[in-house]
């Protein structure tokens, strides 16, 4: 994979924060040869991104806030910095401590009674490498859209209009005037039941 000069700062920075973290601004200057106007626009990015986020605030200003990596963090840097996807077990026994991180495996479904065996931490691979592959495919699609297939494309964008109010609303008009319509979102949704039902046969 090619990987941008920005990237390759980036995922720097990320890395230190999780091997150094919580770490401020100044901390990372002071630790790398990298100018503090660029850590600090690359953490400004990375948070607003929801990359990293604030574990401690401090108590003078910006100069003691502190930054730890977010789960979504782990998802796209492990996509481009082969050292953190072969360390990834040992960044979880590190940040598996700090409640801010803790709260973000529960709520992405990990067991609260169960998340510090070795087993969770392989569950925890296989879901951080099942969704870097998922942004993979949107970052892929991203740029390169017209290989999409239309059908495909419409799935998609439909998913996010109906977030919308406004597209709400016209997709439930379409569902009740349409037949054809209403039957392809019946058939969607029936096989999306019998899928979910031979999932929990497995359990």
């Amino acid at each position: 994979m090619d990987i941008s000069t920005h990237d390759k700062t980036a995922s720097g920075l990320f890395k230190m924060i999780l091997e150094k973290g919580p770490l401020t601004l100044y901390t990372a200057n002071t630790e790398s040869d990298i100018p503090i106007g660029t850590i600090h626009r690359h953490f400004k990015e990375m948070e607003d991104t929801e990359k990293i986020k604030i574990y401690n605030h401090g108590k003078s200003g910006r100069k003691k806030i502190s930054y730890g990596p977010t789960l979504y963090g782990l998802i796209y840097f492990y996509r481009i910095d082969r050292d953190i996807e072969k360390n990834l077990e040992d960044y979880f026994d590190q940040w598996i401590s700090k409640e801010k991180f803790l709260s973000e495996l529960k709520n992405a479904g990990f067991d609260e009674k169960r998340i510090l065996p070795i087993t969770t931490k392989k569950i925890f691979r296989k879901y951080v490498q099942y969704y870097a592959g998922v942004e993979e495919q949107l970052i892929y699609f991203a740029k390169n859209i017209n290989e999409l297939p239309h059908d495909v494309r419409m799935f998609l964008g439909e998913f996010l209009a109906v977030t919308k109010s406004d597209y709400k609303k016209l997709w439930e008009e379409l569902y009740l005037s349409l037949p054809g319509f209403r039957k392809n979102v019946k058939e969607f949704f029936e096989e999306m039941i019998k899928f979910y039902s031979e999932l929990k046969k497995r359990r």
